[in-house]
């Protein structure tokens, strides 16, 4: 009997011993990171096994809200975390077609929140309507001013976490002299660098490595974002929905003469653009756009003004895209100091969804490749 007495009382003990060595380790500044990425991955990624997170963390304070740009409010999701104090703060840039109501957005947003961040999930309405404009940069601009006047905010730790287009929008806020001191980081998947690049390799399906082409099929979303962006400089809406309809269906449509004879000048010249497929002639019908269309082109690239950027960046890219060319992240990293880019690629991402189905064994290194990417941003920026 007083054997097993002593022996439960050892069992104990080696198991507390073990509890509090946890405990000292994951509240250490080396432990906490790890701790916070577990977390994150467990809620976030599909089918794990457990999910602590909503056990072992009070509830975010969520808060429908608005500020100011200009003579309009923006309206916004205001995640907080339930403690005092100051956190850092997380805006989050949604990619094409994403609203803050989606169940995916809110649910990511709560598990950071829960975690540490004060969350921003502003409205960008011309995302919504699946194409980048300048409002957005704008709107990103002033969510910026937002957190930065609030008291629960560490005003040294605001930045942007953004998905493809979302990602680029936010580097490109976060090169304006008004905030490019104020923006400590942006974590992004998948970014475009050059818009001019993107949109040729979309056209064209051929993308550039150094003087290599290659071969690349971009997604439809991927086709209908890049129409929709040019045609919306149309302002005949009748030619631009028949444009719209006939492109999305044949990027490499040929309309009858007289049908294309009947179009205004501008849609015609819109059209001849976005209908060649031919690498070479790309140049030749970009420089027959009205020169507005060109020189947005220009200012909705990251590339035209990357060396007014001061923001760490965190770059998660997937080599196998088919919305953004992978060498667009690439190319992005090769006009950064090193000091001032975290890289990782991954073999496949499904673009922004780690519910890719891959083989056990791939799906295991993908995991382990978000694991690594989330740890060093949490421990950079938390």
């Amino acid at each position: 009997m007083n054997y097993w007495k002593r022996a439960l009382s050892i069992n104990i003990k080696i198991i507390l011993t073990l509890i509090l060595v946890a405990a000292i380790f994951f509240l250490s500044p080396f432990g906490r990171p790890i701790y916070k990425t577990f977390m994150l991955v467990s809620e976030t990624a599909p089918n794990f096994p457990i999910k602590p997170l909503n056990l072992l963390t009070k509830d975010p304070r969520v808060e429908q809200i608005e500020f100011k740009l200009g003579n309009r409010d923006v309206n916004a999701a205001l995640y907080r975390p339930a403690g005092e104090g100051k956190h850092p703060a997380i805006i989050f840039t949604l990619g094409i077609l994403f609203s803050r109501d989606n169940p995916n957005v809110v649910k990511f947003a709560q598990a950071l929140a829960r975690t540490g961040y004060v969350v921003l999930v502003p409205d960008l309405p011309d995302f919504l309507t699946g194409f980048v404009w300048t409002d957005s940069i704008d709107t990103l601009i002033a969510s910026v001013e937002y957190l930065d006047g609030q008291e629960f905010v560490n005003k040294d730790k605001i930045g942007f976490t953004g998905f493809c287009v979302g990602g680029s929008a936010a580097i490109i806020a976060s090169e304006n002299e008004k905030i490019a001191k104020k923006v400590n980081f942006i974590a992004t998947i998948s970014p475009y660098f050059d818009l001019s690049d993107l949109t040729r390799a979309a056209l064209t399906r051929t993308d550039i490595s150094g003087s290599e082409k290659i071969n690349w099929r971009p997604a439809k979303l991927t086709i209908e974002t890049v129409n929709l962006g040019f045609l919306n400089y149309i302002n005949n809406e009748e030619e631009k929905k028949f444009l719209k309809t006939n492109l999305d269906i044949n990027t490499n449509i040929q309309l009858d003469i007289d049908r294309y004879n009947d179009l205004s000048l501008e849609s015609q010249i819109i059209y001849n653009f976005l209908s060649n497929t031919e690498f070479n002639k790309f140049d030749h019908y970009k420089s027959k756009l009205p020169q507005e269309l060109q020189n947005l082109m220009v200012e909705l690239s990251p590339s035209t003004k990357i060396n007014n950027l001061e923001a760490k960046l965190f770059i998660l890219n997937d080599k196998k895209d088919t919305f953004v060319p992978k060498n667009e992240g690439r190319n992005l990293v090769s006009k950064l100091p090193k000091n001032q880019v975290y890289f990782k690629e991954v073999d496949s991402f499904e673009h922004v969804n780690p519910a890719t189905d891959l083989p056990r064994w791939a799906a295991i290194r993908q995991l382990g490749s978000l694991g690594t990417f989330l740890y060093t941003f949490i421990k950079e920026t938390s």
